[in-house]
């Protein structure tokens, strides 16, 4: 897994090449899941987030002022992808929309995970997929992307104790789904982080 902080430090100190390749890498996949929540059309979160990002690393001022660059960019695909589907309503009058492809991001590249681990995180993704929506995008904001609870709650106009609430929902639902093979897997480390420690006993 990548230092976020430590590539966004020399994006802005040093525009190392390397770096926004990394970045870009990086947070496309995630960002593009996310837009694709909202707009629905595969070829929309595209833009979305090609726009997002490209904006963003043009512009030197901006990222001068930016702390934290998860936050920022899942808002401003947030904001863009709300305005892309405004824009999109206004200018054509349709009933239906294309289907929207399966976009799986790959797990090793999220955790950093062993081949041999690919079982366990391909069955987690599986379950992560059949939550509900907003359940999963809380779920995937806290655990996968590194958002604290505040910039989550912000983000998707919810209080604090419902991000908690949805979070603690989620967990509950894939420990219960997962629970034969937890149960065997429980002090793997990977799997450790990604449940909390209240949940520990729940195999027990």
């Amino acid at each position: 897994m990548i230092d976020v902080d430590c590539i966004w430090k020399k994006i802005c100190e040093e525009n190392d090449p390397q770096a926004f390749s990394d970045f870009f890498d990086h947070f496309y996949p995630k960002l593009f899941g996310f837009s694709l929540q909202y707009v629905k059309i595969p070829s929309g979160a595209e833009e979305v987030v090609s726009d997002v990002i490209y904006n963003l690393l043009k512009d030197k001022n901006r990222k001068k002022h930016i702390d934290r660059v998860n936050a920022y960019l899942f808002q401003s695909v947030k904001n863009k992808s709300l305005n892309w589907l405004r824009d999109r309503k206004k200018n054509e009058n349709f009933d239906s929309i294309e289907q929207v492809e399966d976009y799986i991001i790959e797990e090793s590249e999220i955790l950093d995970i062993e081949p041999g681990d690919l079982e366990v995180f391909q069955l987690l993704e599986d379950c992560i997929s059949q939550l509900p929506t907003q359940r999963q995008m809380v779920y995937r904001l806290l655990r996968e992307d590194g958002l604290f609870l505040d910039e989550v709650a912000e983000l998707l106009n919810l209080s604090k104790r419902t991000v908690e609430k949805h979070l603690e929902l989620a967990v509950k639902e894939l420990c219960q789904q997962l629970k034969s093979y937890l149960q065997d897997q429980r002090h793997h480390p990977k799997i450790r982080k990604l449940f909390p420690r209240s949940f520990v006993f729940f195999f027990l």
